[in-house]
């Protein structure tokens, strides 16, 4: 797995830049958690490459691929990103964030609390911090506002008690 660069320069982000940078990564995970892959899609670059432990995907052809085999896991999953931290790199903004996926569900189960009209409980420990990562994007402004231009998940914890079997 790749290391996270170091960035020791002081912080030359603008106030609207750092936020778009948090809003990007926020309404990604977002799309991750309604599962709307199209639009997960047009938030990275046709380019990007995502460094992850399941492996290296580069292009969209392949990070759709690489997406879709994901699915089975996803459902029942909500998405968390904290602690923020945003540093220019030349053109680029790289953002620094904790990406806690946090299971309310077992995919089995995830229609049906999703369209629930009142409280779901749960005898089995849910909700509960499914993975934990240390995620880091690298972000470029195009036309059409921030895209993704490199994804790096890092040294990521799972729960196996909460993982489906697949």
């Amino acid at each position: 797995m790749a290391e996270f660069p170091h960035f020791n320069a002081p912080n030359a982000v603008s106030g609207a830049d750092r936020a778009d940078a948090i809003e990007l990564v926020n309404r990604v995970n977002w799309l991750f958690d309604i599962w709307d892959v199209d639009r997960i899609m047009d938030l990275f670059l046709p380019d990007a490459v995502t460094r992850h432990p399941y492996g290296v995907v580069s292009g969209r052809a392949a990070q759709r691929k690489f997406l879709e085999g994901y699915y089975p896991l996803v459902p029942g999953v909500s998405r968390h990103a904290t602690n923020h931290i945003v540093d220019a790199d030349g053109d680029d903004l790289v953002v620094r964030y904790y990406n806690l996926l946090v299971r309310y569900a077992m995919p089995d189960d995830a229609e049906a609390v999703r369209v629930a009209t009142e409280m779901v409980g749960n005898d089995d420990g849910l909700p509960a911090i499914w993975i934990t990562s240390p995620m880091m994007d690298r972000i470029r402004r195009t036309d059409e506002g921030w895209k993704i231009a490199e994804r790096l998940v890092g040294g990521t914890v799972r729960s196996d008690r909460l993982t489906p079997q697949q």
